[in-house]
This record gives structure tokens, sequence and C-alpha cells, in this order.
């Protein structure tokens, strides 16, 4: 089943950067440019465990397609752009949410999360999907999955949208989503979900081709920078920022990360 993945994968894979059609001139202020030349560095708060997304490796360096992107708008803003060393989205999420991040460097938007931080306008999207294994496909979507295990990692997004539209599905917490998808492979629960990107990598890389997608969701991944709600001119810096990404940006982005991944 891992070639049906592949081929779902391809079609939707132009689709990540489908927010680039326009883009803005970067045009800083006087005000936004004496900020950064104030500044030493802006601090990031990252999922240290998310690929093909992000992850910090043994040396705390931040990797991964989002890094790719942090490393441009860097480039762009001209000031380092430092993750703070986390071992789980839990403890990046609590520091945050304490005000101890300047950004965060990719998470979706919600009611939750906007307490804390503003948003810009996403930079990758992906539909959010659906994975069995092949021996237990007993479900076709989520209304399917009642009285059903599925796996999720504690705080993310979907978390909080199941809960309130499908509550009769047991969430199983697992510590990130490679446990996930190895439950799933094994068995041991029923389902997970994820963004199509995402899974897709990681089945590949894992070699699960018991595991199956059976059907998009109507939720999915716009991955945006959250920015400390305080810091008004930062906000207005990385809104600026994102918004003048280019197509060739995300061209180049996507080669780098190629790289990345095949060296």
């Amino acid at each position: 089943m891992l070639r049906k993945i592949q081929i779902i994968f391809f079609w939707m894979l132009a689709g990540l950067w489908s927010f680039s059609i326009s883009a803005d001139e970067l045009i800083l202020n006087p005000s936004e440019q004496a900020y950064l030349q104030e500044q030493q560095v802006i601090s990031m708060c990252v999922d240290p465990n998310w690929l093909p997304y992000e992850k910090l490796d043994t040396d705390g360096k931040h990797i991964g397609l989002v890094a790719k992107y942090i490393a441009l708008i860097q480039s762009k803003l001209g000031i380092p752009i430092k993750a703070i060393k986390t071992d789980t989205w839990q403890q990046s999420q609590k520091l945050y949410e304490n005000g101890l991040c300047d950004i965060v460097s990719a998470l979706n938007k919600t009611p939750e999360r906007a307490q804390y931080l503003a948003f810009t306008q996403p930079y990758i999207e992906s539909p959010a999907v659906l994975i069995l294994n092949e021996k237990n496909l007993t479900a076709n979507k989520l209304a399917d999955l009642d009285g059903q295990t599925l796996g999720m990692v504690k705080g993310y997004v979907y978390e909080s949208k199941l809960r309130e539209d499908y509550p009769d599905i047991e969430i199983a917490y697992v510590s990130d989503m490679e446990v996930a998808l190895l439950d799933v492979s094994a068995g041991t629960i029923t389902a997970t979900l994820g963004p199509l990107f995402l899974t897709f990598a990681m089945v590949q890389e894992l070699g699960l081709d018991n595991l199956t997608v059976v059907g998009n969701t109507e939720y999915r991944d716009e991955l945006r920078i959250g920015i400390n709600k305080d810091n008004q001119i930062l906000i207005d810096i990385m809104d600026k920022t994102v918004a003048s990404l280019t197509k060739e940006d995300h061209s180049y982005v996507r080669r780098m990360w190629a790289v990345e991944r095949n060296p």
C-alpha cells in the first residue's frame, strides 16, 4: 500500500506551496529596521521531533523543511533566529505560553493558541488524512471510528477538533507521530490522523507497507509562524516577511530540503 500513498502524495505535493502564488515586496519601515538592528537574536520555539517538517538533531540543530524556511527568513531579515532546545512539543508549548520565545516556527492557528500568539499567513499546507492498517479497514471516514482508538500526540491541533467533532472516538495519546504509525502498523490502535505530507515521508522512511490512506478528512494543516502577541513590531515584521515569499523562494526551499534528505 506504500505505492498508493506515494501516488496520493505526489498528486498533492504542489499544493503544499499554494499560498505563494502572489507575494508582496518586503519593505520594512524605519521603526522595524531599528528594532532588528537593536535585537541580537530572535528566539524560536519548535517541535523537536516532527520530521519531515522539523526536528532538533542531537546537536540541537534545527533541520527539516520548516528549518529551510526559517533560514531563508533569517537571511531576509539579517538577524539570527535561534531555536530553543526542548525535548517535546509539550515543553515548547509551555515556553510560548509563558512568553519565553519570540516566535514559533510552524503551527496551525487555533483559538487556544491565539491567547498567546499572533499568526502570519500560512506558508505550508497539507490535507489531514486517516491512516489504517490494511488488515483492519474498519473505517472510511472519521465518523466510522466511534468507539475505536485513534493515536494522537497530546497538544496537536487535531486533538481539540476531534474531541469537539467526534467525542466518541477514543484518543490514545502517543509521544510522537512515529509512534502512532508504528502502533497502527502493529495493530495496537485502530488508526491515526496526520498531514499527508508528513505521513507519507514517515511511512516511507519506516518502511510500513501495511498502512494505507483511507481518505481525506475535513481537517488540514495550514502552518504559520506564531509570534508573541505582546510584540506588535515583530508581528508586523513577520507578517511582511512571510507575505514576501515568492514562488522562487518556495522552489529554493524545496531544492535545499531535497538536498538535505538525499545528500
